[in-house]
């Protein structure tokens, strides 16, 4: 069982530190082998949960995100650039650590809404997410940078419509290689590092506001954890740097374990590795006591793994050599060249073809100062024609 459990958080980890590898994509792999029962679920959560740890890791260093962690380039990459890249990657770990908590003790109430509600979504989203582009529209100040804005919004879920098995580039484009090719332009220089850091009782608010979000996108099709952040920040207009990074860890996390009851209660699942348990294991009381525990140990352990790294990143940044690459922005165009290298192994040329006209919307954005936020029409427009055509 230990074996299981080990190996599921060497995997989770790697997978979180490599940008466009995904749990799913591992999964794939262990459908070949005959894992199955217990082991089986020790593995797939203890890889899922390490994941949404480590995952904010190269958000936050270099700019470059996978999947669920692409919203946190902007506020980590800020720290990072301001020498409190260790505390970004805290604020993180600590609202994943929260998250995991109150979504255990939350289970049964949790089970009992996905029982009560279902049908209720079909209409509420598509209000949600009509108001949330309104709400992108109206928050630009001056009149010209609201008719950007629409530009923008329209431009991104053209993009998201046409590129819609590229999600990706898309990322990578919006808010990866437009923001280093900035840093590039700009010629921002890095500021040592800060290991020490104080994380106030505040945050917890803010976790506990992800706990509902990650639930949210664990039952609802089409909801992503950054198009849930991206609405509750919308609702929530003033909130902080850190504080949203808190919420970010801790969508993050509570999604891939409400994805875990849905399975089991459900039969239902949007996550590639729940999947594989849905195909392995028989769902009695033992098995979801098991999962909630493995959930529990494997968090305190990739919480304690992502903070380790991320000190130790931290520390050689601060090293010689590194400022030596610093001085030619050999940093960020490393990670540009890595990126597109990513895109084209997983995506093809069709997806290097996506890359490019997303960095430059993501650019426009950049230069017209309005709110990069507005690229994430690429998701919220397409969902919304999904509930819309639900209703009709």
């Amino acid at each position: 069982m230990i074996l299981y459990l080990i190996i599921g958080i060497i995997l989770g980890t790697i997978t979180g530190l490599i940008p466009g590898i995904h749990t799913n994509n591992i999964t794939r792999i262990a459908f070949l082998t005959p894992l199955f029962g217990n082991e089986a679920i020790i593995f797939v959560l203890s890889m899922v949960t390490t994941q949404s740890f480590v995952d904010f890791i190269p958000t936050i260093f270099i700019g470059v995100a996978n999947e669920g962690s692409f919203e946190g380039i902007l506020p980590g990459h800020k720290m990072f650039l301001n020498g409190k890249a260790h505390e970004a990657i805290a604020l993180t770990v600590f609202g994943g650590i929260i998250a995991t908590i109150i979504s255990i003790i939350s289970f049964p109430f949790f089970v009992k809404f996905i029982d009560f509600f279902p049908t209720h979504f079909e209409i509420i989203i598509p209000i949600i997410l009509i108001f949330s582009i309104i709400t992108l529209i109206m928050t630009e100040k001056t009149k010209n940078k609201k008719a950007i804005a629409l530009f923008v919004i329209i431009i991104a879920a053209t993009q998201g419509i046409i590129f819609k098995e590229q999600i990706f580039p898309l990322i990578s484009g919006y808010f990866g290689i437009s923001t280093l090719i900035n840093a590039t332009m700009k010629n921002q220089k890095i500021k040592k590092q800060k290991i020490e850091f104080e994380i106030k009782n505040n945050k917890i608010i803010d976790s506990i506001t992800g706990v509902i979000g990650g639930a949210i996108v664990a039952f609802v099709p089409g909801i992503g954890n950054n198009l849930a952040a991206a609405i509750i920040k919308l609702f929530r207009q003033k909130i902080e740097t850190k504080n949203y990074l808190t919420l970010l860890g801790s969508i993050n996390t509570s999604n891939f374990i409400f994805s875990f009851p849905i399975l089991t209660f459900l039969s239902k699942t949007r996550n590639g590795a729940m999947i594989f348990l849905k195909e392995r294991i028989f769902f009695t009381e033992q098995t979801i006591w098991l999962g909630c525990t493995t959930i529990l140990i494997t968090s305190g352990i990739a919480g304690i793994i992502t903070i380790i790294i991320s000190k130790k990143i931290s520390k050689n940044i601060d090293k010689n050599y590194f400022l030596k690459i610093q001085k030619n922005n050999l940093l960020e165009k490393i990670a540009i060249i890595f990126v597109i290298i990513l895109v084209f192994m997983f995506n093809g040329v069709f997806g290097i073809i996506a890359l490019i006209f997303a960095t430059a919307l993501g650019i426009i954005t950049i230069n017209t100062k309005t709110k990069r936020s507005n690229c994430l029409a690429f998701l919220i427009i397409p969902v919304l024609f999904f509930y819309l055509f639900q209703l009709i």
